[in-house]
């Protein structure tokens, strides 16, 4: 990687921790400030990426450097980090309402007093209330780390400069990546095998086989469409693997698909049984609640990815 994207890639870290109002101007003043003084020091030279590496490790962490735009004392949660914090924190608690809510208005009546409004003020009482768990133990484990970090003061290790591929933030690592690629192909093994699991292994124990016995309507209308969205997935990820990074057309293309298998996800769960058997359909109605809450998670995080970023310096 060249000398300026070397930089480049570093003010990028560096402007992703700070407000949107504040990374153009920051991002403007960081590479004028690191560019002439990589210029001073290889004079009438050509800049090097040893010599670049170096100039951005003795700079500091982006995070680091992005707490000098806004300095603050001894705080729980750095400003670097709030915005994630929010979104684990209350992502969190989202996630713990929609599964209770479905598991409180999917249990059977018990009496004349039992309607929606009872339901939903005992649900709050309990399990409503009962998801703040999740920020308040964020927050305790914030304050251990506070401490220790405080306490460690300039001991703190320095920030190296990663390898100048792992600096470029659209690359990909191709074996993680062929793993998740087998993980998939595992999943859709797995569902064609819990579907016809009767036929492959008729000796199984019998409540086993009445465990996985699914709906015949769920698998008329609703179960082919995971085969088309499968496909697109596969195909998408292929594309991403063979090229050896993401591009702006692959991470569109994700973010359309996620959005698609959220849809599908709680059309699943809201259409009717997947399963035959009661409690092996209330559990997998959860499950896939789970994975459409990741999959919404991972079109956020993605749709941030492509809004970060600064504007090139006017020549």
């Amino acid at each position: 990687m060249k000398p300026d994207a070397l930089i480049q890639s570093y003010v990028t870290e560096v402007v992703r921790h700070l407000p949107k109002r504040q990374r153009t101007d920051v991002g403007f003043e960081l590479r004028s400030l690191l560019t002439e003084e990589l210029r001073g020091r290889v004079g009438d030279n050509e800049p090097d990426t040893a010599t670049t590496l170096e100039l951005l490790a003795e700079f500091g962490r982006p995070a680091d450097v992005a707490d000098r735009y806004r300095p603050a004392g001894f705080t729980i949660i750095r400003p670097a980090d709030a915005p994630r914090f929010a979104w684990i924190s209350l992502g969190g608690v989202a996630v713990q309402w929609v599964i209770t809510l479905i598991a409180a208005y999917s249990a059977p009546a018990t009496g004349a007093g039992d309607d929606w409004l009872s339901r939903l003020g005992t649900w709050w009482l309990s399990a409503g209330l009962g998801a703040f768990w999740w920020p308040g133990l964020l927050v305790s484990l914030s304050i251990v780390a506070a401490v220790i970090a405080a306490r460690r003061g300039g001991d703190a290790p320095e920030w190296t400069p990663r390898a100048a591929a792992a600096l470029d933030r659209d690359r990909i690592s191709r074996p993680l990546y062929v793993l998740a690629i087998s993980g998939a192909l595992v999943g859709i093994a797995a569902l064609v095998a819990a579907i016809n699991l009767a036929t492959l292994w008729p000796g199984l124990p019998q409540p086993l086989l009445d465990a996985f016995v699914i709906d015949e309507a769920f698998l008329a209308t609703r179960a082919p469409w995971a085969i088309v969205l499968w496909a697109a997935t596969l195909a998408s990820m292929i594309a991403v693997l063979v090229a050896g990074r993401w591009t702006r057309t692959t991470r569109l293309l994700a973010i359309v698909g996620n959005t698609l298998w959220v849809v599908l996800l709680v059309w699943w769960v809201a259409a009717g049984p997947i399963f035959a058997q009661p409690y092996a359909d209330s559990v997998t109605r959860g499950c896939l609640l789970l994975v459409a809450a990741i999959c919404l998670l991972d079109l956020v995080l993605t749709a941030r990815h492509l809004r970060q970023g600064i504007p090139a310096p006017a020549v």
